[in-house]
């Protein structure tokens, strides 16, 4: 079997998402910021004409105000940069102080963290998925054929430790860490070309550098608006990670070992990797509204308190954010996570626990609790999606995983209208893994093809295919494998109980074929190695890029995308994201696979949006032919427990993790008020 060559050597963004709240920072496309004082008042007034909200609060939060009393800290207006972001309440103008006390099941469960307090991309997307707006950076220029990007920083922009943002931390983040093979493996692809040449970096002055290309890059703009693709450049504050960096430090990898570290790579991304030792290292200097106070490590939460160099301010002028700390209890147990939730424990919460089955008691205990269930928009095809591994170790599975009409007849022996009225409250709708209705690219066909319950037909399909019905009730390939398969399960994933409660059920349905289905259900981290690692034989997941991100979450419709690629073949999915040498004990992948890798490079390349969207529909079309993955149900939604006393959150938002709810509501806005 010959050796596939990598397509692309640059590695996949390991984490994306994206909005959710009317945020509108008063900053128009030029990129310069219009701030208080330019719509009539003094940018560090102290009053306030509004008749609701925070009233006479002044220019910073009073605990910030006695630590400049006291010396501690240097005045608000050195702390702020020139032109800070003005951001536009969601309601009114907010009040200082409080709490905001939400969740976590532990230290693994980042990316609850990551959605709440994220920020420094360098651009941000609005609310309703439609803008692209300054951030960290006020302006982001593209050339002509888009080869080359202009960007500036914000000037003043300062890390939480009162350090300035320059380009010399953009200069380390690109050149000492990303282009570094042993503290990045893969060169970031949203720092590549499409071909995967990693990108030059040109540094003009403090606040200005240049991104070159060798290709045109269109979407580079997006990528800075998304996800850790975006602070990429904003994420390693130089100051503090040359110490440990064997380039800057000579005795780097000493000083590790005799700290108990394996070398100074080990120490470096213990100290410096902000997506997964945020939790950890509260030395370690962000441009986060809340820094870390007191490490999950400590005891039974963690604590997050505000940054006083927090560069974002209301339209008065006033120093975000408005809350002093955000506090994630340590709750392992969903279900006492839940009996917290509805005794009015959290002030905000939209993750584990949100499901059909737990809806009812939260809505009937909103009186008691004194919170409301808010609703929250599904983004995904359905909530359950099934995909087979086509790249399984053993060839006999490997070749009945890619038979097309074995998962057609699988999927019409799912009986998805009992799943509703069992387990989804009588509420939603069959549905395949494909675009919802309100996406652009909504194909009905698609959405709604191999749908029906249909026991006979899925039969007759199987043994047309030649999987003989045994004596003992189990079908065998014609080389006598059993259609025997285990089903991995993460079971503490947000919709693991109803996955299991399904499987049980489709177990049953499966049975009546000739199939013999079990479930392999445990924890998400012993989930995700098997997944990674291709050692399984079918998952379920959400049907994520069903609407809003289909064009980058689109591991259900290829092989490709973010987070290792699609479940149904992860092995070619590594082949195209992150170069990955084809494995000699898995086949190369078919015509249509690499069909739409051309396609996807081509889409990636392309200028016009228009245009950019018909060659996703082709890669769509092949999905819909080939039929990669099984739909089950989309349901009602997910839906967030938001306490009374909280305002400014801005109600219903969508649920989805590019979109990373509830980010985009901007919760450095967000405010308690107790009347």
């Amino acid at each position: 079997m010959s050796t596939q060559q990598p397509r692309n050597p640059s590695q996949r963004s390991a984490l994306q998402w994206h909005p959710a709240l009317t945020r509108r920072s008063l900053v128009p496309a030029s990129g310069a910021a219009i701030t208080a004082s330019a719509a009539g008042c003094s940018f560090f007034s102290t009053e306030n004409d509004s008749a609701e909200g925070g009233g006479d609060k002044g220019p910073e939060a009073p605990m910030l105000a006695e630590r400049v009393e006291a010396g501690d800290l240097p005045p608000v207006e050195e702390r702020l940069p020139k032109e800070p972001l003005v951001i536009t309440p969601a309601e009114s103008s907010g009040a200082y102080g409080g709490t905001w006390t939400t969740a976590v099941t532990g230290a693994a469960d980042g990316p609850w963290l990551w959605r709440t307090i994220n920020d420094g991309h360098l651009l941000e997307r609005s609310r309703d998925w439609t803008e692209i707006r300054p951030n960290i950076a006020v302006s982001l220029e593209p050339n002509a054929d888009a080869t080359e990007f202009t960007i500036v920083l914000r000037e003043g922009v300062k890390w939480s430790d009162g350090e300035p943002l320059t380009t010399a931390d953009v200069e380390f983040a690109f050149v000492n860490v990303a282009s570094n093979p042993e503290l990045t493996q893969g060169f970031p692809s949203e720092l590549a070309s499409i071909d995967g040449t990693p990108a030059e970096l040109e540094i003009v002055d403090d606040y200005t550098f240049i991104v070159r290309f060798n290709s045109p890059k269109p979407l580079f703009r997006d990528d800075m608006a998304a996800g850790t693709s975006g602070q990429r450049f904003t994420m390693y504050p130089r100051h503090y990670l040359e110490q440990f960096h064997l380039d800057f430090n000579p005795n780097a990898d000493q000083e590790a070992i005799d700290e108990g570290f394996d070398g100074w790579v080990a120490r470096f991304t213990s100290k410096g990797n902000l997506w997964n030792f945020m939790w950890e290292n509260p030395d370690l200097p962000t441009l986060l509204p809340w820094i870390c106070k007191k490490p999950i490590s400590d005891a039974d939460y963690a604590l997050f308190e505000r940054n006083p160099y927090y560069w974002k301010v209301d339209e008065e002028g006033s120093q975000l954010p408005y809350l002093d700390e955000v506090r994630y209890n340590i709750i392992a147990d969903v279900e006492t996570m839940f009996a917290h939730a509805i005794n009015g424990d959290y002030d905000f919460h939209s993750r584990h626990f949100n499901d059909n089955a737990h809806r009812a008691d939260a809505v009937d205990n909103e009186g008691n609790g004194d919170y409301t269930v808010v609703d929250l928009e599904s983004t995904y095809s359905s909530d359950m999606n099934l995909a087979f591994n086509m790249n399984h170790q053993n060839p006999a599975l490997r070749a009945i995983f890619k038979d097309k009409q074995f998962r057609i007849a699988m999927s019409h022996a799912i009986n998805r209208q009992e799943l509703i009225d069992v387990l989804w409250n009588r509420v939603g709708e069959p549905a395949q893994a494909a675009p919802r209705p309100e996406s652009r690219f909504y194909d009905e066909a698609f959405d709604t093809q191999y749908l029906e319950y249909d026991p006979d037909t899925a039969n007759q399909i199987l043994d047309d295919a030649g999987y003989a019905l045994g004596a003992d009730g189990v079908r065998t390939a014609a080389d006598g494998t059993r259609l025997e398969f285990t089903a991995a399960v993460a079971d503490d994933a947000l919709l693991g109980t109803i996955w299991i409660n399904a499987l049980d059920m489709i177990v049953d349905t499966w049975a009546e074929v000739g199939v013999q289905l079990h479930i392999g259900s445990q924890p998400r981290e012993n989930w995700q190695v098997l997944v990674n690692e291709s050692d399984f034989d079918l998952t379920v997941w959400t049907g994520d890029g069903g609407n809003i991100d289909e064009t980058t979450s689109v591991y259900w419709y290829m092989a490709a995308g973010p987070g290792g690629g699609a479940f149904f073949g992860r092995q070619w999915s590594e082949l195209y994201t992150s170069g990955a040498t084809q494995d000699p004990l898995v086949e190369e992948p078919p015509a249509f696979i690499t069909e739409q890798w051309d396609l996807y490079d081509q889409f990636k390349a392309e200028p016009d949006e228009a245009a950019r969207d018909e060659i996703f529909k082709q890669i769509l079309a092949i999905a819909k032919e080939e039929f990669l993955a099984i739909g089950t149900v989309r349901g009602q939604g997910a839906w967030a427990v938001v306490a009374n006393r909280l305002k400014n959150t801005g109600g219903a938002m969508p649920e989805n993790p590019t979109y990373g709810t509830p980010g985009p509501a901007a919760p450095e806005q967000w405010y308690i008020d107790e009347n």
